[in-house]
């Protein structure tokens, strides 16, 4: 009885093959087992390195949405997540995404940072992957058709906070310390030009180094002009050594940042106490899927969700979404036919209510004007941005 049982067990499984390869496509979907087709998540995060802690919050929300998608019946079939260290650097993030690409067959790929994302995305333009940013925050980031990003922009932030510390806060000379790549120099113009409409001024503007870590002669500079506000561009451990290295060379400049500040490490810190910083808002009692999420995650983790542990759950979701579309129209899941599908969709239901992107590949979302107080994060306002 076993051998029988054997066979008809080899059988379904040449069977699950043949129909994957007629009806799913090659590309980023094997036959595995009797679950049916396995489609690839790529998920490109900093794995070693000073920006691993970036890669650990990504990759729970990737992994939870994972788990949750292959406990659902929404696809037939279930998903795969292969992980490849970008180490948030464009050349090991390149090689990262050949592999996912060329190895691994994946045509879905997550990203993150800017400099990483603006690597990586002619590879998946040419190569028809669609990609999904929820971290990088770049001006820059509207960069090819087959590129999204479920995150605002760092432009959309800085629109939100300048006006609210200009007219709530007083502010009227602001100096930029920024990291000397895609993100800190698209966010170093945007500063400039919105300071330009509002009548304040940028009094100093540092770049440095992304992997700089002493800015003790950028600390004279900064306390020399005078600054009422420092606004920080930079992430990960080198943004908490630039606060803390600003406050011990005796600045009490306002501090001023993005969404990068809202990671524990950084709301911890003692030098970050009293900074403010903006991120998407999420509303958590949106509707049931977000309910659930939220219950599920601090079940798993422990603790609340970041809004980029929300980004990478929402982006799996949209793939899981697209497959489902095109499975219902019996059509092959590949790189052009997801790109279609977004298109024809429209909108997705995820955390936080519905999505959806321009033509640029970009989302709009309301942003939170946040202050740490305390080691936590106090939302002060919450700003609609218009088109």
């Amino acid at each position: 009885m076993k051998s029988i049982q054997d066979h008809r067990r080899r059988v379904r499984a040449v069977v699950i093959a043949a129909a994957a390869a007629l009806t799913l496509g090659a590309a980023g979907a094997v036959a595995a087992d009797d679950s049916g087709p396995v489609f690839k998540v790529g998920a490109l995060f900093p794995l070693t390195g000073p920006n691993a802690v970036y890669g650990k919050l990504f990759s729970e929300g990737a992994d939870l949405a994972v788990e949750h998608v292959n406990d659902s019946d929404e696809i037939d079939g279930r998903l795969d997540i292969v992980h490849a260290d970008s180490q948030a650097l464009p050349q090991p993030a390149v090689v990262g995404m050949n592999k996912l690409v060329n190895v691994d067959k994946v045509n879905f790929v997550l990203s993150a940072f800017s400099g990483v994302s603006k690597a990586i995305a002619p590879i998946g333009n040419r190569e028809h992957v669609l990609m999904v940013n929820g971290g990088g925050v770049s001006p820059e980031l509207a960069i090819g058709d087959y590129f999204l990003n479920d995150i605002p922009l760092s432009d959309d932030e800085v629109n939100a906070l300048l006006p609210y510390a200009v007219e709530e806060m007083g502010i009227e000379r602001i100096a930029v310390i920024h990291v000397n790549d895609p993100f800190g120099n698209g966010v170093n113009r945007v500063i400039k030009e919105r300071c330009a409409e509002l009548g304040c001024e940028v009094v100093s503007e540092i770049g440095i180094d992304p992997s700089a870590t002493s800015f003790r002669s950028e600390a004279v500079k900064l306390r020399a002009a005078g600054a009422d506000a420092i606004y920080i561009a930079s992430y990960g451990q080198q943004q908490n050594v630039i606060a803390k290295q600003l406050r011990d060379g005796g600045i009490r400049s306002q501090l001023l940042s993005y969404s990068a500040f809202g990671i524990p490490a950084t709301q911890a810190l003692g030098a970050a106490d009293g900074a403010v910083y903006t991120s998407e808002h999420i509303d958590y009692d949106a509707d049931e899927l977000t309910r659930d999420f939220l219950s599920s995650f601090k079940d798993e983790y422990g603790e609340e969700p970041n809004y980029y542990q929300v980004n990478y759950y929402n982006a799996v979701l949209i793939y899981a979404d697209l497959i489902a579309h095109l499975q219902s129209q019996d059509k092959a899941v590949t790189g052009e036919n997801l790109r279609a599908a977004l298109q024809e969709m429209g909108s997705f239901d995820v955390v936080g209510g519905k999505i959806s992107f321009r033509e640029d590949g970009t989302v709009r979302m309301p942003i939170e004007i946040n202050r740490i107080s305390d080691g936590e994060s106090e939302v002060l306002e919450t700003v609609e941005l218009t088109e």
